[in-house]
């Protein structure tokens, strides 16, 4: 067909833009035009002029997708504001084909529900780099700081979290701690009791005892990781940590649960462009869930049970 006849209708601009919207590929939907056309030959046009047209729409950002970003960056600083006290991040990975990792900054709100705060894809995992995402997230939530934050224990992480929240309480992830106690020391015994002493609620004095006896059963007085477990214990140790609030965080598992999710909506073989497109989606989505819970406690029926 002559460039000048190849024409695509509003129908199918529409159709194929909220199909990518959908996670589906340029490949896959203009298969599925011509599967409704009736064929590859009374589509109109070709697989060429149906990227470029995609090109050409995702370059026309409208007043109101604009006006849409703005609510959205409002929303994220008012729940900041509200639920910013404690934060949890870690990063996942083979989210973008370009492999930079994805580091979300999420918490909780008072429904229990995970919110996420902010996201950021980052070159390399190293202090500075860490050290400059946590400053831009000062500044994009007006310079308040959380007073507590949790994440995996990586050195990198935990470098920056000291250089840039100073004051902050800084705990590290049980789930992750036993996972390491397990690789370093590598009897399930230890791994058992270090686990009851790190989560169980002793006097300090009671915890050192305990700390003590361990390590001696197990002969680990000169186990380097022992030693540096021991050296940042208040950062860990139930016993060190009762009574400060971290929102019942103990691990990042709300991170991992958050991964999955947002797998759902981006993955390798998304550009840049794509996949702030479709985490956009993602993020909607669990405002949506809040949304809804809130109207269900305003407009349903309480539920009553006898106890």
């Amino acid at each position: 067909m002559l460039p000048t006849h190849r024409k695509i209708s509003e129908v199918d601009i529409m159709q194929m833009m909220n199909m990518l919207k959908s996670g589906i590929s340029t490949s896959q939907i203009f298969g599925l035009l011509a599967s409704q056309a009736g064929g590859y030959e009374f589509v109109g046009y070709g697989p060429r002029d149906m990227y470029n047209e995609i090109v050409r729409q995702r370059h026309q950002i409208s007043g109101d997708a604009a006006r849409v970003l703005k609510k959205l960056e409002d929303m994220r600083q008012l729940d900041y504001q509200l639920f910013g006290d404690v934060i949890d991040f870690d990063a996942t990975y083979k989210k973008n084909k370009y492999s930079c990792p994805l580091v979300i900054f999420s918490g909780v709100n008072h429904h229990n529900q995970t919110i996420v705060f902010v996201a950021a894809l980052i070159v390399d995992e190293t202090t500075d780099a860490y050290i400059w995402h946590l400053r831009q997230l000062m500044f994009a939530m007006k310079g308040k700081t959380p007073t507590s934050i949790i994440t995996d224990g990586a050195m990198a992480i935990r470098n920056a979290v000291r250089e840039v929240f100073f004051e902050v309480r800084h705990r590290l992830c049980d789930w992750h701690l036993i996972r390491n106690a397990t690789s370093n020391v590598e009897n399930p015994s230890f791994t058992f009791k270090f686990r009851k002493i790190m989560l169980g609620d002793y006097e300090i004095f009671v915890f050192k005892r305990k700390w003590v006896q361990l390590i001696e059963e197990f002969g680990l007085e000169d186990k380097p990781w022992v030693n540096n477990m021991y050296e940042e214990k208040h950062m860990w140790a139930t016993a060190y940590i009762r009574g400060k609030f971290f929102a019942s965080f103990r691990t990042t598992s709300r991170c991992e649960g958050l991964h999955s999710v947002v797998a759902r909506y981006v993955g390798s073989r998304y550009d840049l462009t794509s996949f702030v497109e479709h985490f956009q989606r993602c993020v909607a989505h669990f405002a949506l869930k809040n949304l809804m819970l809130i109207m269900n406690l305003h407009v349903g029926f309480p539920s009553c049970r006898l106890v």
